[in-house]
């Protein structure tokens, strides 16, 4: 998702880091394993510094944490796969009246099964 930072930090308003936090480790912990090993990285220029700390921790809490990657303090790796079902997840977690604008489009998209 192109606006994946800007989802990232309305979830943070939204919820809160505690709240996201929990969130993010529920559902992590139910996501299936990866059928491909594609990694991509979250920075903190595209989260910010809360979210990428909540999901620095949330990770290890769930036993996500991508194997044989160095711990990098201003990014984080995460399977595609986790990265893609946390946001959908998050798509649907947060109101729409408190999303951005540009964010609507792609919570209506899903609803609607586009």
């Amino acid at each position: 998702m192109c606006e994946e930072g800007l989802l990232w930090k309305a979830a943070l308003e939204f919820l809160g880091p505690v709240r996201l936090y929990h969130t993010v480790v529920d559902l992590w912990v139910n996501a299936t394993s990866p059928s491909r090993s594609t990694v991509e990285y979250l920075g903190s220029d595209v989260v910010g510094n809360v979210v990428l700390d909540v999901l620095r921790v949330a990770q290890i809490s769930a036993g996500a944490v991508v194997p044989n990657r160095p711990s990098e303090p201003e990014r984080l790796a995460m399977y595609s796969a986790h990265a893609e079902y946390l946001t959908d997840e998050l798509l649907n977690i947060i109101p729409v009246e408190n999303m951005p604008r540009s964010l609507r489009g792609f919570r209506l998209t899903r609803v609607m099964g586009l």
